[in-house]
């Protein structure tokens, strides 16, 4: 269930883009609604000869703008939920303030804007979602503005794309799934895409080779197979779940051409939460699905056990 989520706030109406959908599924859970916006003041805007008691007190400014913004934008929401929107202010990197205060509260989900930007984007800017998306252990709802191309938020999440590979590591996302159809009495769509080429998971290394047509036509079968059997467990859960297989030359590009023909309102995905360089290079399924999607993403990167 969705009994705690946190929305990170900066002052910008691009973080307040994560709200409208936040409130909804609150209000239907009947949950607690979080605001935070982390605080951090950097001594660089002390200049030559500048004294630290003049940063101490531009901090304590900086605190007290930022809390009586998050406190004017809860007031403004109303009640949410169980009641009074709750805030907090927190200090140091936002990544890692923003991944520590989700932790504190217990959130089960973390709602929150994004850019979408690409791997050398995230190097060069570096990106508050991106650092929270790869810290494990709790799953994210990424939004994307309609100023960029996404699909405006405000109406009904009725049917859930959930992109599945052969691993049983990509079916950690259905528990998150799960809740959330719950709440929102939402259908989902189990979704495996068969890549017609040998090949390691993307980048290929040697270069992919294209299989025969009856293994990429076995493969499918066994998708169908696998996905049937996790349709039906699903549906004794009482969630309405549908199967599709798909053929494409990635399976990226194979989720959002699906994504893409429109009946999908949220798109769901577990990430290995690759960083650095290899993500630079190599990129990932979820990461591409981030950057082009025009719908929410929800995305968990499990925790290593």
């Amino acid at each position: 269930m969705l009994a705690t989520v946190l929305v990170p706030l900066d002052g910008s109406a691009f973080a307040e883009g994560a709200l409208p959908i936040a409130t909804r599924l609150v209000n239907r859970a009947a949950g607690r609604l979080y605001l935070t916006t982390a605080d951090q003041p950097s001594p660089a805007l002390v200049g030559p000869g500048g004294h630290s008691s003049n940063f101490d007190v531009l901090g304590d400014e900086c605190r007290m703008d930022d809390g009586a913004y998050l406190m004017q934008t809860a007031t403004g929401l109303g009640p949410v939920g169980e009641g009074t929107v709750r805030v907090s202010l927190i200090e140091g990197p936002a990544g890692e303030a923003i991944s520590a205060e989700a932790g504190r509260i217990g959130a089960d989900l973390i709602v929150m804007s994004t850019h979408g930007r690409n791997a050398t984007g995230r190097l060069l800017l570096g990106s508050v979602a991106d650092y929270v998306v790869r810290h494990p252990g709790r799953p994210v709802l990424l939004v994307k503005p309609p100023w960029l191309g996404a699909d405006p938020v405000d109406h009904p999440i009725r049917n859930i794309l959930v992109p599945l590979d052969p691993s049983d590591y990509s079916e950690t996302i259905l528990e998150s799934v799960l809740g959330i159809t719950r709440i929102l009495n939402a259908k989902v769509t189990l979704l495996t895409i068969v890549a017609p080429r040998f090949g390691i998971a993307e980048p290929e290394l040697p270069p992919p080779v294209a299989q025969h047509p009856a293994i990429v036509a076995r493969r499918s079968d066994e998708a169908h197979a696998r996905l049937k059997r996790l349709a039906r467990f699903y549906a004794v859960l009482g969630v309405e779940v549908r199967t599709r297989v798909a053929v494409a030359t990635t399976p990226a590009a194979g989720i959002l051409e699906v994504l893409g023909e429109g009946g999908f309102d949220m798109v769901a995905m577990a990430t290995h939460g690759a960083a650095g360089v290899r993500r630079m290079l190599a990129g990932s399924v979820a990461d591409k699905v981030i950057q082009a999607s025009r719908k929410p993403v929800l995305v968990y990167h499990p925790p290593v056990r």
